[in-house]
Formats: structure tokens, sequence, C-alpha cells
């Protein structure tokens, strides 16, 4: 069986009072979130969660299709519901469905910070919603490799293909995402990188104006991509996210 890498792995690192949840994407890793929450924990002190949604992080794809969407929301919700029980205050992250992840967080639960990064309202693929029916035809898109471990950054792990089966999940998250977003007040920081190949840049403006926060903050990027966490500019990012959750809002 191939090994897993190490940075597949969810990590936990103990820190002050205030913990912040981190939430990967789809067919990602923890590994993609790790830069922000060493960051997090060495500049900030912060108590850091980087969670490992079921049916990722695993050798071969065919795991995502053991998994649905309410087994992924499900598992963000007992994390924070952990993380608010032991810590003062939780804040909640997330890239691309990560993202999604934490929006719908937020629509349930009253957070005290909420942060978006790509995620995706709207999306390039459209073949993608065609996949309630082409998963009938085709198993997977890409060439199935397992997981892969970028050479250029180690911390960079993912699925190399796409369960076709899976992605119908990743839409029903975005469409409750989407369809609630008035639920969310508490303050929040959107990200987006203007070169999003994969998530349409205008899904930012939607969250920016579909939320009911009073404090609320969009970030542009110039550039980074879609998993402007390992690609973009991190420094950038980092030092965003760590004054918005060290700002006076409430």
């Amino acid at each position: 069986m191939k090994k897993i890498p190490e940075y597949a792995k969810p990590f936990f690192f103990e820190g002050n009072n205030q913990a912040c949840l981190l939430i990967h994407g789809f067919r990602a890793s923890p590994g993609q979130m790790r830069y922000l929450g060493e960051f997090l924990h060495q500049e900030g002190g912060y108590t850091v969660s980087g969670i490992l949604l079921p049916g990722h992080g695993s050798s071969t794809e065919e795991k995502m299709e053991e998994a649905d969407w309410g087994d992924w929301l499900n598992s963000v919700r007992n994390e924070y519901e952990n993380l608010a029980r032991d810590y003062d205050k939780v804040y909640v992250m997330g890239l691309s469905m990560g993202g999604i992840l934490s929006l719908i967080l937020a629509e349930e639960y009253d957070l005290d910070r909420v942060i978006s990064v790509a995620a995706p309202i709207k999306i390039f693929d459209k073949l993608a919603y065609l996949t309630p029916v082409l998963q009938y035809f085709k198993r997977f898109k890409g060439d199935k490799q397992g997981l892969v471990q970028s050479k250029e950054d180690e911390y960079d792990i993912y699925y190399s293909a796409t369960p076709l089966a899976a992605v119908p999940n990743l839409l029903k998250l975005i469409k409750i995402a989407k369809g609630d977003l008035a639920k969310v007040s508490a303050p929040i920081l959107i990200i987006q990188s203007k070169d999003d190949q994969t998530v349409k840049p205008i899904s930012a403006k939607i969250i920016y104006q579909g939320v009911s926060s009073h404090d609320k903050k969009l970030l542009w990027l110039d550039e980074g991509g879609h998993v402007c966490t390992i690609n973009g500019d991190k420094e950038l990012i980092h030092s965003q996210i760590l004054k918005f959750l060290k700002s006076n809002y409430r």
C-alpha cells in the first residue's frame, strides 16, 4: 500500500484559549492549510486544529466515494463543538470547499469570526453540474494515482483524480451555503484570487453581498490561483488574517 505523506494528516497545535479551526478543500488535504496553521500558532499564539475530512487523505480516491456531504459537514460541526467547549473563542476558516463548510457553520452557529478563501459559489467547470448523470458512465476524471505530493511544495497534497460520484456532494454544500448566506452575521473576511481558474471570482462578491455581517471585508489577491494558501502571496494572506482575528469587532 502506498505510504500516506505526513502532511496529508490532520494537525493540532496547542496554544492559548482562542482556537482556529482550519478546513481544507475538495480532493485536498490538511497540508494545504498547514502554512496558515503554523503561522497562526507561532505568530498569534492560537490553538490550531487542521482537520481531515472523511474520504480524504487516504492512499486511494475510492475513499471519497464512501463519504458524502453530510459526513463532511458533520465532521466540521463536531470539531467546532469540541473546540467551542474547550476554548473561549473559536475562529473558523477554510479553503475552497472548506470555505463553503466555514460559511455553513457561520449560518448554523454564532461564530466569533469566519474566513472563507476561494469559496466556490460559482465554478468554471460546467461539466460538474452534469455529474449526477455522468457518474453512471465514467467513474473518475483525470489520471487516478491516489495522493499526489507536489514536487514544488511538500505541503501541497491532493488526490490526482476526481471521483465523479463525489461532485454532486460538493454542489449540495454550495447550494446550502448560498441559500442561507443571510444567516451569516459573524465578522467575516473573504479572500479571493483574481486569477482563480477553478472558482469564478464573482463568488467572493456574492458572499460579500449576501451575508448579514456588519463587519465584513473582501481581500482580492492579484495572483495565486485557486490554492492560494500554497501558491499565492502567503505572507499577505497570513498578515491579513491575523489582523482580522485581532481586530476589535464584537
